[in-house]
């Protein structure tokens, strides 16, 4: 769930994202280590990869226009911390889902609880609603909801 500072953030930063045809996958701002810290993951929409350019370019923007902006969506101190989401990217919200689902992707869940005997399952999204999703995996097709999945990761294979 997105909080009213993230969304502020998200608010002020999306011209930025459409000026330079990026995709915000997410952003969140957490504390680690007694660091606040600003994480914006972008990358190219229709599953192309964003640059190392690119992401220098939208970070430049960013941080400009995130010291300048008044009033201040993040008063105190904080990291920025603008990278792309990854090979194995974490996988969230619903469209999410579908990304990985238009692109075939192999997915690794993670469930809560034991279903059919274990916790962890690789697979490809075969069908995609509001609610859930039926993963193909090598012992056959798996009906999950949403609410039954702890974690979800593209399952990047080399």
């Amino acid at each position: 769930m997105t909080s009213k500072t993230e969304q502020v953030v998200i608010d002020l930063i999306t011209p930025i994202l459409k000026t330079h045809d990026d995709l915000l996958w997410d952003l969140t701002i957490t504390k680690e280590g007694g660091q606040k810290i600003l994480r914006i993951l972008i990358d190219k929409p229709n599953h192309e990869f964003i640059t190392m350019d690119e992401l220098t370019t939208f970070t430049q923007d960013v941080n400009e226009l995130l010291d300048t902006v008044d009033p201040d969506p993040i008063p105190e101190a904080y990291m920025l911390d603008i990278s792309s989401p990854g090979a194995d990217r974490p996988l969230k919200e619903n469209w999410h889902f579908e990304w990985a689902k238009e692109a075939n992707e192999n997915i690794l869940v993670s469930l809560f609880t034991n279903k059919n005997g274990q916790k962890r399952w690789q697979g490809k999204i075969q069908s995609l609603d509001q609610d859930g999703l039926v993963l193909k995996t090598e012992n056959g097709d798996l009906p999950l909801t949403f609410d039954e999945i702890a974690k979800a990761i593209l399952d990047v294979q080399f």
